[in-house]
C-alpha cells in the first residue's frame, strides 16, 4: 500500500489483507505529522512508516452493524 493510499485512511478498525496471504484485525491511527500507524492485534507494538505498509495488499474498514 503506497503513501497516497495510506493518507486516505481514516482512523478506525480494519481488516488488513497481507500480500503474503491472510488477514489481521488492526487499528489504524494518525501520527502528529499526518502519517498513519498500523497496530494489528497480533503484533507486540504498532508500526509507523513504510516498513509495515509494504506488506499490505489492501484494507477493509470494519463498521458497526
Amino acid at each position: 500500500m503506497n503513501k497516497d493510499q495510506r493518507k486516505k485512511l481514516q482512523p478506525g478498525l480494519y481488516r488488513v489483507y497481507w500480500k503474503s496471504g491472510g488477514y489481521s484485525f488492526a487499528a489504524i491511527g494518525v501520527t502528529t505529522n499526518g502519517d498513519r500507524w498500523l497496530a494489528p492485534t497480533n503484533w507486540v507494538l504498532p508500526a509507523v512508516g513504510k516498513i509495515a505498509w509494504v506488506a499490505v495488499e489492501y484494507v477493509e474498514k470494519i463498521t458497526a452493524c
